[in-house]
């Protein structure tokens, strides 16, 4: 048998459980996912079939189609189901700057943490640029982090009719000892798939997910690098909502200021009742306005450039210890 895959320890890849980040308002009813895996393998195409729609562009193609993470969401069974689609990390085109921005990024969307890692392979041969790619992309996330993680095959479709156990039989050495490594946390999955079939292995792949959940306590994968980040995060997200709520009072005084100069000219008291019942429904209107800009604050610091070079420098000392492993 080939040399099994490594197990690596780190600090930057310790499992917490989701009690003591703060406030994450809608977030704790998510399940968060983030595809990983090398380009061509199918992450976009997987991605879209997790949330039961066209939401990634995907595609058969040596370069990567997707260029930064992106992040789509749909609901299952009631619960929220974000899934984060990473470009392909280990392409060496890819310079090294370029690739810490990627990880932030991911980090940003996925934060507090993702539930499930989902490590996807395209079922074919596999070369030894391939099983080195595979070995640097476990060492990524560690040993520890493996406890979230799920091995998703693609390209069910190309074994005509063959059963993945029997496929498996037949491999390398090397794809037995993936299989292996992950025992019972892995699935095959048709892309190309529609209507039940779509369904059934949609709600397998997601049933596998609130296993390992149950497994790990209900908590989601974290790490220092999250925690720092999230720490930033928030700091954005209350400067906003502080921002909203400052101005929210701004505008309060200015039309209570202006009610009370147009009321000063009134002598009905049945126009009175009316302006005042329109400056009631006005201050009504902006305080819906604000609440909604302080529960979407989160999105909009998504949305922002700063905060990714925020982040950068926040996790300065870590990048300098992931750079070795994602160049060499």
């Amino acid at each position: 048998m080939a040399a099994p895959f490594p197990s690596v320890s780190s600090s930057l890849s310790e499992p917490r459980t989701s009690h003591g980040l703060g406030n994450q308002d809608s977030r704790d009813s998510q399940l968060r996912l983030v595809l990983v895996g090398k380009t061509g393998a199918g992450k976009s195409a997987t991605g879209n079939s997790i949330l039961g729609k066209k939401v990634f562009r995907s595609g058969i193609a040596t370069k990567s189609i997707t260029k930064i993470c992106e992040k789509g969401s749909s609901t299952w069974r009631g619960r929220d189901i974000v899934v984060v689609d990473t470009p392909g990390i280990f392409d060496t085109e890819e310079p090294a700057a370029d690739t810490q921005r990627e990880i932030a990024h991911c980090i940003l969307l996925t934060s507090p943490g993702p539930h499930a890692l989902l490590l996807v392979v395209r079922l074919g041969p596999y070369t030894g640029e391939e099983q080195k790619a595979m070995k640097e992309m476990l060492r990524m996330f560690g040993s520890k982090a493996r406890r979230y993680m799920i091995l998703v095959f693609t390209g069910k479709d190309n074994l005509e009719g063959m059963d993945f156990h029997d496929h498996v039989k037949d491999a390398p050495d090397v794809f037995q000892d993936l299989v292996d490594e992950f025992r019972d946390r892995h699935c095959v999955l048709n892309n190309k798939a529609k209507g039940a079939e779509l369904e059934a292995q949609r709600a397998e792949l997601l049933d596998m997910v609130q296993r390992i959940l149950g497994e790990n306590g209900g908590g989601f994968y974290t790490s220092e690098m999250f925690r720092r980040a999230e720490v930033e995060i928030q700091k954005q997200i209350l400067a906003i909502q502080n921002q909203s709520r400052a101005e929210l009072e701004r505008e309060k005084c200015q039309i209570r200021k202006e009610f009370e100069d147009n009321i000063r000219m009134l002598r009905d008291d049945y126009e009175r009742k009316m302006r005042k019942a329109e400056m009631e429904h006005t201050l009504a209107e902006r305080e819906r306005s604000c609440v909604e800009r302080q529960q979407n604050a989160r999105a909009a610091v998504e949305t922002q450039k700063a905060i990714l070079d925020i982040i950068l420098k926040t996790l300065d000392l870590a990048f300098l210890v992931l750079k070795h492993i994602f160049m060499e």
